[in-house]
Formats: structure tokens, C-alpha cells, sequence
């Protein structure tokens, strides 16, 4: 076999990955690589680990998914756990207690799908597993990583009497995560403003923070919601991180509209006998 096929490989599970969070409907970017030949040989060649025998390059493949907010890298990391076979032990999770103040690593290793073997053609090649790497990150972490792995990570010499300098660059890194979680919180009070003032589909809108196609709610669920808030209420409260797994788990695959999400949350969640009776008598049955 030839060496281009990693990349053959990457795209594969790329393409798997893409369609899994798609489901999910959680808003995200994708970025992915296969070490070619001559980065496989420096990495060999610079640790005598691999020669040895004693560890084995996991990263030939490359997948990075960036996610707009934190309180979805648990769901992700769980989501991806139930499609590959993951190398608990060769993960690297950073779980830093309260005191500490330094970038948080969300790098794991999964094995490749049993049918997707490959050769590579070079000496070395038993130093290479049959895995891949993915590392999971945010949007505003992720030009940080960038500029941190690129001018800090690959040249430590250049820090080493730097201390002050490199912690105010971490100091950074703990503003970004900050902001992070205070703009959930700001989407979550814009969630509640919009409650107050019955308007239904902004109040999801900005509660569930999904890639929905189409908002429209139409004019009788609206008035369902307008004529019993109570009823609203319970929509409100349904907690997102279960929707999206209960959505992924019953093998959601009606077009990702809001009244679709609405049908579905009521469905298995609320049973409100009013909207069931507009719901689709298929969908109910699917679901319930």
C-alpha cells in the first residue's frame, strides 16, 4: 500500500466525526492533519523511546474539533467515546485543582476503525499506532494554543529566563476561559429576558445555542406558549446538555428545526397532551 493512504484515513474519520456533531447539533469547527513521512522520521528520530520500542507514535492522524462553548467538551468527549474505542490510559486531561494556574489539555486517543488498516512505506513504521489523536478546544482558546505552541512550545530556550513573562501569557489563557463561561451566562440572562417578554423563539434561540436551520416556531405552538406560561416554563428548564445527548442517543435525524426540537423535548420530556396532538404521528411514535 502507499503511504498517501493516512490521508485517505483522515478524511474518513473526519467525515464520521463531522456527521456525529451534526447530529448533535452543537456549533463547531473541524481541523485535521496526517503526518507526512519526513515528520514521522523527526519525531522517531528526536525521541529513542519509538526506535526502542517502548512507546508508539498515536498522532499519525491528526483531528482537532473547536467548540464555540465549553460546557459542550464533555458532551463531545462522550459522543466520540461511544463511536471509537478510546486509549483511556494514553489521554491527556488536565484536572488542575484550585490553586493552580496553567492551559488545561484536552488531548485523547482513539483506535482507528477495525477495517481501516493501512501500510506505511518507510522503515520505521512499526514505531506508528493504529490510532489517532483528538484534540478537543474552544473558539477563544484555541488562537492562544496557536501562538503558545508556535512561538513557546516548539522554542522553550527562548523562555527559559523568562518565569514573569511566560505566567502572564498563562494569565492570559485564564481571561479567555473566563470569558468563555461568562458568555454562556450572558446568552443564558439574554434566554430569561426573552422569557419574561414571551418571545418564544428568541428565548429558545439563545437557551439551546444549537445549529438549528429554521426558527419558526408557528402560530400555534406560539399561542400555546402565549396562553400558559407555565407550559413555556417547562421548555425553558429542560436542561440542553441532556436534550442534545437524548437527541443523539434516539438517533435524532428529522431536520434540525426549532419546532422539530420543540416536538422532540416534548415528546420526552414534557408530554404536554396539547402540542403532542400537532405533533407528527410518526415522530411520537419513534420517540416516545
Amino acid at each position: 500500500m502507499k503511504a498517501t493512504l493516512p490521508n485517505l484515513m483522515e478524511k474518513r474519520v473526519v467525515s464520521d466525526i463531522t456527521d456525529t456533531l451534526n447530529k448533535l447539533g452543537i456549533m463547531y469547527r473541524i481541523f485535521s492533519r496526517a503526518k507526512t513521512i519526513s515528520s514521522l522520521d523527526k519525531k522517531i528520530s528526536s525521541k529513542p523511546k519509538y526506535i526502542e520500542g517502548r512507546s508508539k507514535i498515536q498522532d499519525l492522524i491528526g483531528v482537532r474539533v473547536v467548540l464555540y462553548f465549553p460546557d459542550d467538551i464533555e458532551l463531545v468527549h462522550k459522543t466520540m467515546t461511544k463511536i471509537y474505542c478510546e486509549r483511556k490510559k494514553d489521554a491527556s486531561i488536565d484536572d488542575l485543582d484550585d490553586n493552580t494556574f496553567k492551559p488545561v489539555r484536552y488531548n485523547l486517543v482513539y483506535e482507528l476503525p477495525n477495517n481501516s488498516n493501512y501500510t506505511l512505506d518507510f522503515k520505521n513504521a512499526y514505531c506508528v499506532d493504529n490510532t489517532f489523536e483528538l484534540q478537543i478546544r474552544t473558539v477563544l482558546s484555541e488562537g492562544w494554543h496557536e501562538v503558545e505552541h508556535d512561538l513557546r512550545y516548539k522554542f522553550q530556550d527562548d523562555w527559559s529566563a523568562s518565569h514573569i513573562e511566560s505566567r502572564k501569557l498563562n494569565g492570559v489563557y485564564a481571561s479567555l476561559e473566563t470569558s468563555e463561561w461568562t458568555m454562556i451566562r450572558i446568552l443564558e440572562d439574554v434566554a430569561y429576558k426573552h422569557y419574561k417578554q414571551k418571545n418564544w423563539e428568541a428565548m429558545l434561540r439563545q437557551k439551546l445555542r444549537l445549529r438549528i436551520q429554521d426558527f419558526d416556531l408557528g402560530e400555534e405552538i406560539n399561542q400555546l406558549f402565549h396562553s400558559n406560561t407555565e407550559l413555556a416554563k417547562k421548555f425553558f428548564r429542560v436542561d440542553r446538555e441532556t436534550l442534545v445527548t437524548e437527541l443523539y442517543k434516539k438517533g435524532f435525524d428529522y431536520p434540525l428545526t426549532l419546532k422539530n426540537i420543540v416536538f422532540f423535548t416534548n415528546t420526552v420530556f414534557v408530554r404536554d397532551t396539547r402540542i403532542l396532538e400537532l405533533t407528527p404521528e410518526e415522530f411520537v411514535e419513534e420517540y416516545t
